[in-house]
């Protein structure tokens, strides 16, 4: 078997040469970087739920419209909008956990020095070392992806138990009041319910094959820097 070239190839995180460790007992960076492959598996397995039940979901909200054929119960409809919140909420969380132990990884494997609790996306943003390494375009996206940063945003508001805000309710139902009662007022509002619900399904799926996709530049960079550092001792 071809060995891999280390500098060039894309591997991941958890593909990183140990002699690229540091070798202090107090280092956490090996315990990050399982962490890190434990998420990543739990939240392609969640993405998988939530765009199931988004799915039930849309067809649900789209059949109570229909004048013939499969038209479902209300308790049918608001315990797959249940099961949908649940498995998305399930993610934000993951998905926030993954952004905070990534960082932790990086604090600890180059290392940057900071205490656990002090690290922060803001200290990571102005990190002359985070720049050095080609990682701070990549560091930047949980702030600048328009998906990536709602993905967290969500996360704090339901920590935080403000929910969707002032627009959609638990169940993602528009909280505006259907202006009257044509068919075409009674139909925007549950158009605007389903896009909500396939908005978000598509959010964390973008966020998904977005972390896969660091993933793979990460531990190439992660790896060029410390190659770079052992050449200049």
């Amino acid at each position: 078997m071809k060995k891999k070239n280390i500098e060039n190839d894309h591997i991941h995180i958890q593909d990183i040469p140990l002699k690229f460790y540091p070798r202090t007992k107090e280092n956490k960076s090996k315990d990050y970087g399982k962490e890190i492959a434990r998420i990543m598996i739990d939240l392609r397995n969640t993405n998988k739920k939530v765009q199931y039940s988004a799915q039930i979901c849309i067809f649900n909200i789209k059949s109570i419209m229909q004048n013939s054929g499969f038209i479902p119960d209300p308790p049918e409809v608001f315990d797959a909008l249940g099961d949908f919140v649940y498995h998305y909420e399930n993610y934000c969380y993951r998905a926030f956990n993954f952004r905070e132990k990534l960082l932790q990884f990086l604090n600890a494997i180059l290392p940057l020095g900071y205490r656990e609790k002090d690290v922060r996306l803001q200290h990571f943003i102005i990190n002359p070392t985070i720049k050095h390494t080609g990682l701070l375009t990549i560091i930047e996206s949980f702030d600048k992806d328009q998906d990536l940063k709602k993905v967290v945003e969500d996360r704090h508001a339901l920590t935080h138990r403000l929910y969707y805000g002032s627009s959609f309710d638990h169940y993602l139902r528009p909280k505006k009041q259907i202006s009257s009662k044509s068919n075409k007022d009674i139909k925007k509002w549950f158009n605007d319910w389903k896009i909500e619900v396939k908005t978000r399904a598509d959010m964390i799926s973008k966020f998904t094959q977005t972390i896969y996709n660091l993933n793979h530049h990460i531990a190439p960079k992660i790896i060029a820097y410390k190659i770079s550092e052992i050449k200049k001792s």
